[in-house]
C-alpha cells in the first residue's frame, strides 16, 4: 500500500506547487525518496512552459512525463476542461494510474482545493479519500486566508481526512498588519496551527526553495507525519 501525501489549497494560487518543491528538494537532501505527481493540470498545451508537473519532476530529478496524468488546454477546473475536449476523467481509472506508479511515498499535488471538481460528482476530495492520503494544506498569508483555511480545515474534518500540517505561504515581499494575528485566530478556531509563514522567493528553483524550507519549516517532522505509521 503506498503511502500519500495529497497538497492541496485553501484556494487556487495560494503555492502549492512551490511548498511542494521546496518539501521534496530538502527530503532529497537527506536522502529521503517520495515521487511526486501532479495527476490534473489544466491551462497547459503541449507548448506550454513552466508547468507544476516539471517543476515537481526537477525537485527529485525526474522528467516531466513522470510526474502528470492528463493535461488539459482550458484554464478551468478539471472537470469543466475535459468537457472542452470531449473527454472524462474516471475516478477508478486515475486511481489504478497512481496504484501503479514506482516508490512507497508519493506526494500528490492537486488542482486548486478540496471541492473543485473532477468528474461529474467527484471533486478533489474524493481521490484524496480513495487513496487513504494524508493532507498537507496551504495557504496564503493574505487577508480572507482564515475564512478559506477554517472552510477547508472543517471539509476535510466532514470527510475524515487526517490533516497531517497546514503551511502559511508568503505570496510576495510585503507582509500585510494582519499577519502577525492570522496562524493564532486559524488554531484558536479550526484547532490546527499554521507551520511558516513559508518566506516569498524570487528564485523558485528546487535548491533555493530547499534552503528556505530546511530554515523556516521542520521538515524531519513533516515527512514522519506524511509518510510514517
Amino acid at each position: 500500500m503506498k503511502r500519500v501525501l495529497f497538497v492541496t489549497g485553501t484556494d487556487t494560487g495560494v503555492g502549492k506547487t512551490t511548498v511542494s518543491v521546496a518539501l521534496l528538494a530538502a527530503w532529497a537532501k537527506t536522502g529521503r525518496v517520495v515521487r511526486p505527481l501532479k495527476p490534473i493540470e489544466t491551462g497547459m498545451t503541449d507548448h506550454t512552459e513552466g508547468s507544476d508537473a516539471a517543476r515537481l519532476a526537477a525537485a527529485v530529478g525526474l522528467r516531466e512525463n513522470d510526474t502528470m496524468l492528463w493535461r488539459f488546454a482550458l484554464p478551468a477546473a478539471p472537470e469543466s476542461a475535459a468537457m472542452a475536449e470531449g473527454k472524462r476523467i474516471d475516478l477508478g481509472q486515475l486511481i489504478a494510474a497512481i496504484q501503479q506508479l514506482p516508490g512507497e511515498n508519493l506526494l500528490i499535488e492537486g488542482a486548486g482545493g478540496l471541492l473543485v471538481p473532477v468528474a461529474p460528482g467527484v471533486v478533489m476530495a474524493d481521490l484524496a479519500q480513495a487513496l487513504g492520503a494524508r493532507l498537507l494544506i496551504v495557504g496564503r498569508t493574505q487577508l480572507g486566508t482564515i475564512n478559506h483555511t477554517l472552510l477547508t480545515l472543517a471539509e476535510s474534518q466532514r470527510r475524515g481526512l487526517p490533516v497531517c500540517a497546514l503551511i502559511l505561504n508568503r505570496l510576495g515581499e510585503a507582509v500585510g498588519p494582519q499577519e502577525a494575528d492570522t496562524a493564532a485566530r486559524i488554531a484558536a478556531h479550526g484547532g490546527v496551527g499554521p507551520l511558516g509563514p513559508f518566506p516569498f522567493s524570487r528564485q523558485q528553483d528546487p535548491a533555493t526553495l530547499a534552503a528556505l524550507a530546511a530554515q523556516h519549516l521542520p521538515i524531519d517532522a513533516l515527512f514522519e507525519r506524511a509518510f510514517l505509521p
